[in-house]
């Protein structure tokens, strides 16, 4: 597989061409992280035109995966554009198209890049306590006006943060001891919640699915507000760290 890289004003665009398998996504993957650090300095978004892509396995997926976060953590927006029918459907199956920004061809997706900061970021405390959660609901909509983010994509991001943090509350330590942080980052079309507190352990994805084909009677009560951020996220996943809960939730806000 070949791999360009050309530059337009402060985007990088990256070209592959051929057969993107497990032998070429190491090399891939080093071309990608030059890309994202720049010669002089981190370009403001990376763009992966997939024009001349043949073909790529989980091999390759796994790299635009790690690409997509890393521009992510760094605030460079990131898209990908012109898939091929044969490396769009493993997007599709791979439920990767739904995860990153897709355009039809490279001037789409030039045309989508925001003009202005692609990277927003604020944070919020509270206590362990139900009635901080007028707190941090205005908190989330605070934000979501002053990044102009449009008003019907909030409700999943409101009810993400709701569940999330009244699991907490109610499973973590009692009320009013620990400390609960919440990180809101924006970065291009994603945004992350990431919800940390010093209480003990509790991974609630751990909690078992709710079977929502059971009859009225056999339907068990709980277990509804897990499967409703699994179901309203693009991705969540928790880790134990520095002897405090992490729960992330992300999605792309369509604008």
């Amino acid at each position: 597989m070949k791999v360009r890289v050309e530059t337009l004003e402060r985007t990088t665009l990256v070209i592959p061409e051929g057969r993107l398998d497990f032998s070429a996504a190491a090399r891939f993957q080093q071309h990608i992280e030059q890309a994202l650090t720049g010669r002089d300095a981190a370009p403001a978004a990376l763009i992966i035109d997939c024009a001349a892509l043949e073909y790529v396995s989980s091999a390759g997926l796994r790299v635009f995966l790690l690409a997509a976060r890393a521009s992510q953590r760094a605030g460079i927006a990131f898209a990908l554009s012109a898939l091929q029918p044969a490396v769009r459907e493993v997007f599709e199956l791979s439920g990767f198209s739904r995860m990153m920004a897709v355009h039809t061809d490279r001037d789409a997706a030039l045309a989508q890049l925001p003009s202005g900061p692609v990277y927003k970021e604020r944070h919020a405390v509270v206590a362990n306590d139900a009635a901080e959660l007028p707190t941090l609901t205005r908190f989330l909509q605070e934000f979501w006006s002053a990044a102009k983010l449009p008003a019907d994509a909030a409700l999943p991001f409101e009810l993400a943060l709701e569940e999330a943090f009244m699991n907490i509350v109610m499973h973590g330590a009692p009320a009013g001891t620990a400390r609960v942080e919440v990180s809101l980052v924006l970065a291009g079309p994603r945004l992350t919640i990431t919800i940390e507190d010093d209480g003990p352990q509790f991974d609630p994805l751990s909690l078992p699915a709710p079977d929502i084909t059971a009859a009225l009677e056999q339907r068990r009560v709980g277990g509804q507000g897990v499967h409703l951020m699994r179901q309203m996220m693009d991705e969540v996943s928790y880790q134990r760290v520095a002897a405090r809960n992490q729960l992330k939730m992300s999605r792309q806000i369509d604008r």
